[in-house]
């Protein structure tokens, strides 16, 4: 779960609303508010609210005549390029250089319908908002300065109200028919100036400052009327669809009769904004339209943001750099508990090694003592033992084998000879050989010949031709047995030295 906070600072109060964020659920834990008198009690006043609570995350907007807001329609081969495209487009629509100012964007969904043939119209709409780096600077330090770490998100003015609908479903009306929904309007009606942004299914699409606010009422209801119905128009003007209604959110919010006359000014519903779908105290409730814009300001740090955040370039490396040395001792006390964790580790494995060289040491002698009748756990003295022991001279592979009498028998056959193996058996050291030569050739003499070339092998013994016959296909058969014997290599008396050693040292 976050602990997110977000900063609504005004021209005469600081409202900071603490929200826990978890899946799929939004509490809100504290709706805190203190009243200005100048700018300079601003840091005094959110050190009050602000200056001891511990939250994972907190956002501040800035003032919406900071902001100036672009609604720009490029090509769709435009977007490879965005970044630099939108600089270049930004540039000629406002009064200072790009090289000191920031920005962020969205960009928007396309309606439904059938897409422009190349050449033919945009096809990629986007909204950016724009400020000084200098503006937006002051803001950070003011946060920083009062709660001791920087804000994680400066949102663009009444950008952050599109945050509301993550608890508004009401924001993001359902289309009729297939056709697409109306865009919606909410207004935050502060005292001195107040701020309008448009929500075209959920994505802020277009926004505005509007100079009038409830001070002077009822007097200034005109003036703040035309500022109202001017903003609709330019709405209208950059293509938006006549919004469903107007939501009124903010101090001025629940002023009398505030609905129906600007209704009749802006010709669209107006309505108190439906209720939240978060948890709150029932005593906090009727505070929440004066905490709306500080409620949205903590979602925007939230995973499902709408919003736009203009610490960007080089604000955005300073707030990673901030981030990593508040969050030090937090990554100090983890690294330093990986690293215990580790020693233990460490340990656990150098006793269980131990305790398993313990146990085949003890297998070891055990091992030793039985077939050897000398006990130890000296890895080269068992080495010595098994080497001097009884088969320590006897090789455990066979001294012949049929392949061996393969070849020997390749060897002994007369190169002048054609001759045949019609059988080759070998079982348990007797040797059965059949063999086939041509009529016309001795094969009494050719297979005598091969017997006394086996007799060559020392451990072919009873070497013998026991037939000769006729066979068919004018051939003559022959059939050679042996058996296959070696005789055993004898060990040296105990204690004697080899020969070679004892001519070596002879004088």
């Amino acid at each position: 779960m976050a602990r997110l906070a977000g900063i609504d600072i005004t021209s005469r109060h600081v409202r900071v609303a603490i929200v826990r964020t978890s899946y799929r659920r939004v509490a809100v834990e504290a709706l805190l508010e203190s009243t200005l008198t100048d700018e300079a009690s601003i840091v005094p006043a959110l050190q009050t609210l602000l200056g001891r609570t511990r939250v994972d995350a907190t956002a501040v907007a800035l003032p919406g005549d900071r902001c100036f807001y672009r609604r720009l329609e490029l090509p769709a081969t435009a977007q490879k390029e965005l970044d630099n495209v939108l600089a270049f487009e930004l540039e000629s629509s406002i009064p200072f250089e790009m090289e000191g100012a920031v920005y962020d964007h969205r960009i928007l969904a396309r309606p439904p319908g059938p897409k422009p043939v190349d050449g033919e119209g945009a096809e990629l709409v986007v909204f950016a908002a724009v400020s000084r780096t200098n503006h937006v600077k002051e803001r950070i330090d003011i946060v920083k300065e009062a709660t001791g770490r920087e804000p994680d998100s400066v949102d663009p003015g009444s950008i952050t109200l599109a945050n509301l609908a993550l608890v508004v479903p009401e924001l993001v009306p359902p289309g009729i028919l297939g056709a697409p929904p109306a865009p919606v309007a909410v207004l935050d009606l502060g005292s001195e100036r107040s701020e309008l942004v448009f929500l075209d299914r959920g994505e802020p699409s277009f926004a505005r400052m509007i100079s009038r606010g409830t001070s002077g009422l009822p007097q200034s209801a005109s003036a703040l009327g035309r500022e109202l119905k001017q903003s609709f128009a330019a709405w209208r003007a950059v293509g938006g669809a006549p919004p469903e209604a107007l939501y009124l959110v903010g101090e001025g919010s629940h002023i009398s009769g505030a609905e129906a006359y600007l209704t009749a000014v802006v010709e669209v519903p107006v309505k108190q904004l439906p209720k939240m779908r978060l948890e709150v105290a029932p005593s906090e409730e009727p505070r929440l339209p004066s905490f709306a814009k500080a409620i949205a300001l903590a979602l925007s740090n939230e995973g499902k943001s709408r919003s736009l955040n203009l610490r960007r370039g080089v604000l955005e490396q300073a707030r990673s750099f901030a981030f990593l040395r508040e969050k030090l001792p937090l990554l100090s006390g983890l690294a330093a508990v990986v690293f215990v964790s580790f020693g233990f580790s460490v340990v656990a494995e150098m006793r269980a090694l131990s305790t398993e060289r313990a146990l085949l040491d003890e297998q070891l002698k055990a091992t030793t003592r039985d077939v050897f009748g000398e006990e130890t756990s000296d890895i080269a003295r068992a080495t010595e033992l098994l080497e001097k022991g009884p088969g320590g001279e006897e090789d455990p592979m066979p001294q012949a084998d049929a392949f061996d009498v393969m070849v020997q028998f390749s060897k002994s056959v007369p190169k002048d000879v054609v001759h045949d193996v019609q059988e080759f058996d070998v079982a348990r050291g007797h040797v059965v050989i059949q063999g086939l030569v041509p009529d016309g050739t001795d094969a009494q003499q050719t297979a005598e010949t091969i017997a006394d070339g086996m007799k060559e092998n020392p451990c072919f013994k009873d070497v013998k031709v026991s037939k000769v016959t006729q066979a068919s296909g004018e051939k003559q058969k022959y059939i050679l047995e042996l058996n296959i014997q070696c005789e055993e290599k004898k060990k040296p008396a105990a204690g004697a030295k080899p020969e070679t050693k004892e001519k070596e040292a002879a004088p």
